[in-house]
């Protein structure tokens, strides 16, 4: 049913279009645009403005508002965007008779700089989540138990690795359950993703053995737990339930600063890294691979490096047909 435009308000539109993203999208686009949207919405109640003649003007007095308050040309992006969708959705809507944002044109955030991991940053990443539960590299590790010791080196090598291999955002590797990994096929299939499309991904034999190292402490775990009460989450907490996100961050953190790695690794880096090696052998591979429905979606992940062109110019040789490489002959010496 079609609000009446004469008595809809702010509030009441972006209640409904709140209403609206929580039932098709995922709830971090929903915290995202509510946030942005509830600081629109402040301002508009200091200068009341009615929300079918909220124009172009406005929205332009709201960012420089917004840029004297101290905030980044990425967040007035992000303002300007939110703003012009919500518009929008008002007037599909029939909320408002016509957007008055449609032609108004957002500045481009700046880009900032993303840390691409190096090779050699993932293998000291791998070999710290061993040292640092081993007593013999950590001494603080023989504070724990063995069994807690064998619990999160084994079970955090696996996510990590995971992660590596099939280049999947942490929240799908942490919400897969038993059945959506086949050790035999040595392949996931991602039932939880941000582009709500199922996906299988092929596993590397170092992964599925990380895993199954894995399986056996999960076993011993819950040897004593009724079958019905495991909630069949591949990777456990130490309580048997889901991982938290947020804490498997720290986690990783607190392996990158043990083994003396940048700050700007992060869970997302991980993904960046794998998707990077991907596309650079098959950008196609890549995209099914990271689920992206776009190619340049992918290529943003991608990062040419100079070196990785020297090699395929050397390995294509593009003239190395068509030009004939000239003998060197040796000249006699004349005494």
């Amino acid at each position: 049913m079609a609000l009446a435009t004469s008595q809809t308000t702010w509030e009441e539109a972006l209640r409904s279009f709140l209403i609206h993203l929580k039932a098709v999208r995922a709830p971090k686009t929903v915290y995202y645009y509510e946030t942005q949207l509830s600081m629109l919405w402040q301002w508009v109640q200091q200068h009341p403005i009615s929300l079918e003649k909220f124009g172009k003007r406005h929205l332009d007095e709201y960012l420089v508002y917004r840029s004297e308050t101290g905030k980044s040309q990425t967040t007035l992006h992000h303002d300007a965007l939110c703003a012009k969708v919500f518009l929008k959705w008002c007037q599909r809507n029939d909320v408002i008779d016509r957007s008055l944002l449609t032609d108004y044109e957002i500045r481009s955030a700046p880009k900032t700089h993303k840390y691409m991991p190096t090779e050699e940053d993932m293998r000291t990443l791998l070999t710290a989540i061993f040292d640092y539960w081993n007593p013999v590299k950590n001494s603080d590790a023989k504070f724990h138990t063995l069994a807690r010791r064998n619990f999160h080196r084994d079970r955090n090598y696996a996510v990590v690795l995971m992660l590596l291999d099939t280049a999947c955002r942490i929240g799908e590797v942490l919400s897969l359950k038993l059945d959506d990994y086949q050790a035999g096929q040595r392949q996931i299939t991602v039932t939880e993703s941000k582009g709500r499309e199922p996906r299988s991904i092929p596993l590397s034999e170092e992964c599925v053995e990380a895993v199954g190292e894995w399986m056996k402490v999960r076993k011993r775990l819950l040897a004593n737990v009724p079958a019905e009460e495991d909630e069949k989450w591949l990777f456990l907490s130490e309580y048997g339930g889901k991982v938290e996100e947020g804490r498997f961050l720290k986690t990783l953190k607190k392996f990158t600063r043990y083994a003396g790695l940048s700050d700007n690794i992060t869970l997302h880096s991980l993904r960046r890294y794998s998707i990077n090696k991907l596309a650079k052998t098959n950008l196609l591979a890549a995209q099914a691979i990271a689920g992206h429905k776009d190619t340049k979606t992918t290529l943003i992940y991608t990062k040419i490096d100079p070196d990785f062109v020297r090699d395929v110019h050397a390995e294509v040789g593009v003239i190395g047909g068509i030009v004939e490489r000239k003998e060197t002959v040796k000249k006699k010496r004349l005494l």
